[in-house]
C-alpha cells in the first residue's frame, strides 16, 4: 500500500474513526485519487481492498481509521502484521485535494501505537515498523523523516506491453517447467519460495497456512497462472501471478540459488507472459528491489520490461 499527502486548504480538523466495510466504496475513491496523483492512473479496486483486509488477523475495526470532512472521506490509514515477524508494516492516504496540515501525522500516529501495541501483543523482541512513500511524494518523505524513519530501499513498478509479442526464451536444459497442481504443488512452492527469497530485505518465515490462505485465498487466483521448475524430482523456481482483468501481476517468481544463473529466471517469466498475451492481456505489472542480491532488475529489463515508477521503503523502530 503507498500514500499521498497534500493538496489545497480546507476548514475545522477532521473527524478520524475507525474504518467499516460500509466505506470502502469510498476508501477505494480516495486511494485511486491518490493513485493518479502519485503514478498518473489509479491502480486500487474494491478487490485490492477486500484482499488487504482479509489477512489472517487483521481486523479493520482495531486497525484502520478513516478521516471525515465536510467533503467527505479524505484520509486512510492501516497497521498490520502481514508476515509475523517483527516488521509490521503501516500507511497513510490524504486526499490530493485536501490540505490539513496535520492529518496525515494524526492518522500515522493512530497506525504507529497499533503496531506497537501488535508487536506487544505478540511478544516481538525487535520490532519495526514499515511505510512506503511514492519516490516524487515529498510531503509524506518529509513526515516520516521528521518522525524517525529512515530510507532502506527502493522498489520499481515495471511494466511490460505485450502488443509487440513475447520474446521466446528455452528453458534450461535439464529442467522443465509444469503447471501448478492444486493439492499437490503447495508445500513444495512455498518451501522453493522461501528459499529462493531468503536473502530479500521483506522475506519472511510466514506460517504456511497463512502463505496459502494468503496467496491460494486471492480473488483472483487462477492455478493457470502459476508454475514451478522441476529438476527431476525436485521444486527449484517458481512464479505466482494473477489475472487482474486491467492488467497481469507477477506476485513473486524465485529461484533457489544453485539453479541461478542459468536462465531459468527468463524462462519462467517468458512462460508467464505467454500465458497472459494469449488471454488477451496486454499489460503485465510486478514490483522489484533495486537493490537485490540476485541483480532482479537487468531479469525484467531483459524482458522488455520498463520502470514506470518508484516507492520508497522508510522504517523506524517501535519503542513500545
Amino acid at each position: 500500500m503507498d500514500g499521498d499527502v497534500g493538496g489545497a486548504p480546507s476548514g475545522a480538523p477532521s473527524r478520524i474513526r475507525p474504518a467499516t466495510r460500509g466505506d470502502m466504496p469510498e476508501i477505494v475513491d480516495l486511494l485511486c485519487a491518490c493513485d493518479v496523483a502519485e503514478v498518473g492512473e489509479p491502480d486500487s479496486t474494491l478487490e485490492d481492498l477486500e484482499n488487504d483486509w482479509s489477512v489472517d488477523g487483521f481486523e479493520p475495526a482495531r486497525d484502520t481509521w478513516v478521516a471525515e470532512s465536510p467533503a467527505g472521506l479524505v484520509g486512510y490509514a492501516y497497521a498490520g502484521d502481514e508476515f509475523r515477524t517483527g516488521e509490521l508494516e503501516a500507511d497513510v492516504w490524504v486526499h490530493p485535494g485536501h490540505h490539513e496540515p496535520e492529518l496525515a501525522g494524526r492518522l500515522l500516529g493512530l497506525a504507529e501505537r497499533r503496531a506497537a501495541r501488535i508487536a506487544a501483543e505478540r511478544g516481538y523482541r525487535d520490532a519495526w515498523l514499515d511505510v512506503f512513500s511514492g519516490s516524487d511524494n515529498r510531503l509524506k518523505r518529509d513526515l516520516l523523516r521528521r518522525r524517525g524513519y529512515a530510507l532502506v530501499r527502493t522498489v520499481y513498478r515495471m511494466t511490460a506491453d505485450l502488443s509487440a509479442g513475447v520474446p521466446a526464451v528455452v528453458v534450461p536444459e535439464g529442467l522443465e517447467i509444469r503447471p501448478f497442481r492444486l493439492e499437490a504443488d503447495e508445500r513444495p512452492l512455498y518451501e522453493l519460495m522461501n528459499e529462493a527469497f531468503e536473502d530479500f530485505f521483506l522475506q519472511s518465515r510466514e506460517p504456511f497456512d497463512a502463505w496459502r490462505v494468503r496467496l491460494l485465498g486471492h480473488a483472483d487466483f487462477d492455478p493457470g497462472l502459476w508454475w514451478i521448475a522441476w529438476d527431476g524430482e525436485q521444486a527449484v523456481g517458481g512464479l505466482i501471478a494473477y489475472d487482474h482483468g486491467d492488467l497481469g501481476w507477477v506476485k513473486g517468481l524465485g529461484v533457489r540459488r544453485p539453479w541461478r544463473r542459468r536462465g531459468l529466471g527468463a524462462a519462467l517469466l517468458a512462460r508467464a507472459l505467454a500465458a497472459f498475451r494469449e488471454r488477451g492481456q496486454v499489460r503485465v505489472d510486478l514490483g522489484v528491489d533495486a537493490e537485490g542480491a540476485t541483480r532482479p532488475l537487468r531479469l525484467y529489463e531483459r524482458a522488455g520490461l520498463r520502470a514506470t515508477s518508484a516507492f520508497e521503503l522508510y522504517t523506524r523502530r517501535l519503542d513500545g
